[in-house]
């Protein structure tokens, strides 16, 4: 569909919401009633509680049942003369969930299904003044409705019989979700004029045979009468004719594009993103209609299954698919704004993130997430929007409005080069299993047959899995195909378990309470003195349901295992102390594991962190906090996934051992330094060798070979006091640039606290209103931080050699003071260090 905004008959005005209780009103002429309190200038797209949130009546702090009630959007349309023999078209988009809607009192749409999209043809109903009112029923009252029960139970969510109704689980997952159920038109709701020579129905299918793109394009010109038409596809440079043929609405305009020449499209850490303008020309009688219909990429996607192995090939190479899952940008929106969304994804493209996963428990993602994942080169692995239950397949009403969903989706999703792995559910099987269930229960047909079909038919060459995690003799067993690792994390597994479990490819894994900043911590606990065990703080800490234990605890095991220090003892004695400890605890774990996963040992395909971002301020999974800034644990895995990287990984009696990774598309000349460092200062011994890594390739150098000579480097054999506390591994450029550095610490390893007098930091202001930040030790500084208010460096929580130069670029944010104020602090020095700043 194209939709031209000067082509809208008319404009919706402020809309505004009221809640009943369920089922009080029928219909939009009980809406007058006194004693209704209307909320004006309702957000459309939005949702109820963002209608409250902007009014004032509502935040965090007041729990929201919006599943209670009934919730009345209204809005006047003001209509403009019709277009003779046109059509008029209303959009919406997406209605969370229960929905009526009505214009000028007549009933035009029933909606139980948040995920569906609908038009309407609305030209008899118009007026000169009209007024549109839409109706989200109770989901509450739907809930208690009787209806067969399910062959197993989830805890993952109160109500089993959510599985009946398509809705997000968002807000209604007790463990980990704020209790904030999503209803209201969450989605556009917009108007359309469809007239004479209106090109409409633009299908576009971007693919790769063996290495040369094809374009595969489609569309319907509206035209009445019969008319000389030729049409053109101008792709790139290029331009192709396309096929005329009549239709029943006018002419269908279709080709097949051979693209030989033009190259392919990367993720950005193997090449290039190269994406492709795309316009349609078309000539009616000699008068051109021209349509941008978007730019365009080529890649092939197939996935390397053998031996238990679950390994993404993009353009044929072997891609080492690492980032998160991708959390919505807002919990009280479902959507968040543009600039949100650029900055998140911008985030996440800068720390070396390749991938991202829309997870079965949250929603479709809005067009522009996958515009902006297709221009920035990340690719996307798509859940379908189910998880842990017992679906209802057998019901042919849900059945139907399920096709319904996933065939708009993959119809929508097609033209974009980002989408990587079509996935059916998320843990259902892995449900199933834990229950007890026979292995017959474990997949329907929903998953084995219903969707991968819709699939082949609108979306083929991109692999399907039916759910994750799955391919094990279990589908939670770790060693074979899909798993969701938790070994180190929920399970409390050291990081030497990670090599003996050997996996594959994990669609979720690592997920910790990470701290956020200080900022944040003050914001949770309203400038209060933190005290950890204070309610507000634990309600926004994780949990499994019905596990006597949460992600606190588990991140406080992992803060004895690497600092041996009681964590209870601490954060009862020095609380301070005991967060900035614990922000580096999960970082330092997640890139120990990384280096694993991305070692020449290993045979990992991919692995993705649960939670981008944090879906409500506290400590919670995400790598980003609610507000999209960056937590410690981010700053380390930027290190460890960057493609051109060096990371250490221990190999007991045998050392350490040295990993250079290139996964770019040139060659890397570089030079390896190991060095071994005692105190702080000095070094008791450092070795140098070339590295020649050919493109998209790795090598490995034992600690041992390099440095000619027995140091006990993994300080395995123990004979007395380790002589060495800091092994360090650094990359240099062929300019003496510094490429990557990794460090090792032998456990447990406390940060002692020395003076920094030696410590300068000096910021240079740039042209662009961005500052350059050098600083220089001259003892060891271990997870340096930067806090530079309105500011974001690209490096934090770093650990810097004495006599080295670090110098970190810090990007100003919107409302940035116009001088940078800030310091620098360690874990191992006894004060802070102010930022100075040259004039």
């Amino acid at each position: 569909m194209v939709h031209d905004a000067s082509n809208e008959p008319g404009a919706f005005g402020t809309w505004s919401v009221c809640s009943t209780e369920p089922g009080a009103f029928n219909g939009p002429s009980q809406l007058d009633e006194p004693a209704l309190q209307w909320i004006p200038d309702a957000p459309v797209p939005g949702t109820v509680a963002q209608a409250l949130r902007g009014a004032g009546p509502w935040d965090f702090g007041r729990p929201l049942d919006c599943d209670a009630r009934d919730w009345w959007y209204r809005a006047e349309l003001v209509a403009r003369k019709k277009t003779p023999g046109g059509q008029v078209l209303l959009h919406l988009q997406g209605l969370a969930t229960l929905a009526e809607v009505w214009l000028n009192a007549q009933p035009i749409l029933k909606s139980d299904n948040m995920f569906q999209a609908h038009t309407v043809e609305i030209s008899a109903l118009l007026r000169a003044s009209n007024e549109i009112v839409i109706c989200f029923r109770s989901l509450g009252a739907a809930l208690v409705q009787r209806r067969p029960r399910p062959r197993w139970k989830t805890r993952l969510v109160k109500h089993q019989q959510l599985r009946w109704l398509r809705s997000t689980l968002l807000g209604r997952i007790p463990g980990w979700s704020p209790p904030l159920a999503p209803v209201g038109p969450w989605r556009p709701i917009t108007l359309e004029q469809r007239h004479e020579s209106t090109i409409t129905d633009i299908d576009i299918r971007p693919f790769v045979e063996g290495h040369t793109g094809v374009l595969e394009f489609s569309a319907t010109l509206l035209l009445a009468t019969d008319a000389r038409v030729a049409a053109t596809l101008l792709l790139s440079n290029s331009r192709h004719d396309l096929k005329i043929e009549h239709a029943s609405a006018g002419y269908r305009l279709s080709g097949r594009i051979v693209a030989a020449n033009l190259p392919l499209w990367w993720p950005h850490t193997h090449g290039h993103p190269v994406m492709h303008t795309c316009k349609l020309e078309v000539s009616i009688d000699g008068r051109i209609v021209s349509v941008d219909v978007g730019r365009v990429g080529f890649k092939s996607t197939e996935v390397r299954s053998d031996n238990g192995d679950f390994q993404l090939l993009i353009n044929d190479a072997a891609v080492f698919c690492r980032g998160a899952c991708w959390t919505v940008n807002d919990i009280v929106s479902l959507s968040g704004t543009t600039g949100d969304l650029v900055h998140s994804l911008r985030l996440a493209q800068q720390a070396g993130m390749n991938m991202v996963r829309v997870v079965g428990t949250m929603v479709y993602e809005q067009e522009a997430f996958y515009r902006l994942c297709d221009e920035l080169g990340i690719l996307v692995w798509q859940d379908f929007m189910f998880a842990n239950m017992d679906y209802p397949i057998d019901d042919e009403s849900f059945r139907a409005s399920v096709e319904v969903e996933v065939t708009q989706q993959l119809k929508r999703l097609s033209r974009h080069v980002c989408i990587a792995v079509y996935c059916g559910n998320s843990e259902v099987e892995q449900q199933a299993a834990m229950l007890g269930m026979p292995r017959e229960l474990w997949r329907s047909p929903l998953f084995s047959t219903l969707i991968p079909e819709l699939c082949r038919r609108w979306h083929p060459g991109i692999p399907y899995v039916p759910s994750t995690p799955s391919g094990g003799a279990m589908p939670f067993h770790v060693g074979t195909g899909l798993t969701h690792y938790f070994g180190v994390g929920a399970y409390l597994r050291p990081v030497a378990q990670v090599r003996r479990d050997n996996v594959r490819f994990t669609a979720e894994c690592l997920g910790f309470s990470n701290v956020p900043e200080p900022d944040m911590v003050d914001r949770v606990f309203d400038a209060e003195l933190p005290a950890t065990h204070h309610p507000r703080w634990k309600e926004r800490v994780p949990r499994d349901g019905g596990a006597g234990w949460d992600f606190e605890d588990v991140r406080d095991h992992y803060f004895k295992a690497l600092f041996g220090l009681d964590p209870i003892r601490m954060r009862c004695f020095d609380t301070m102390r005991y967060l900035a400890l614990s922000r580096v605890t999960t970082g330092e774990l997640m890139g120990k594991v990384y280096s694993e996963w991305r070692s020449v040992n290993s045979r990992c395909g991919g692995a993705l962190v649960w939670f981008l971002r944090d879906l409500w301020p506290g400590a919670g999974w995400g790598i980003l906090d609610s507000d999209g800034v960056p937590k410690a644990c981010y700053y380390y895995l930027r290190r460890v996934w960057q493609p051109q990287a060096v990371i250490l990984t221990d190999e007991g009696l045998d050392g350490i051992q040295a990993h250079v990774i290139n996964e770019t598309d040139s060659p890397l000349s570089a030079v390896l330094e190991l060095q071994l460092l005692q105190g702080g200062r000095v070094v008791i011994t450092k070795a140098r060798v070339d590295c020649q890594i050919p493109s998209r390739s790795k090598a490995n150098f034992a600690s041992d070979a390099m440095l000619d000579g027995f140091y006990d480097v993994s300080y395995a054999y123990r004979f007395g006091p380790p002589k060495h506390d800091v092994v360090v591994a650094s990359l240099f450029g062929t300019d003496g640039s510094v490429i990557s550095e990794s460090f090792h610490f032998s456990e447990p390893f406390q940060p002692v606290h020395r003076a920094a007098s030696g410590v300068v930091a000096v910021a240079e202001p740039l042209d662009d209103g961005n500052f350059r930040l050098v600083i220089t030790s001259d003892t060891f500084l271990y997870a340096a931080r930067i806090d530079v208010k309105g500011f974001l460096p690209d490096d934090n929580y770093f650990n810097l050699l004495p006599g080295r130069q670090k110098t970190i670029g810090c990007r100003r944010l919107p409302g940035a003071p116009a001088r940078l104020k800030g310091y620098v602090e360690a874990l191992n020095i006894t004060e802070t260090v102010r930022i100075s700043v040259t004039t």
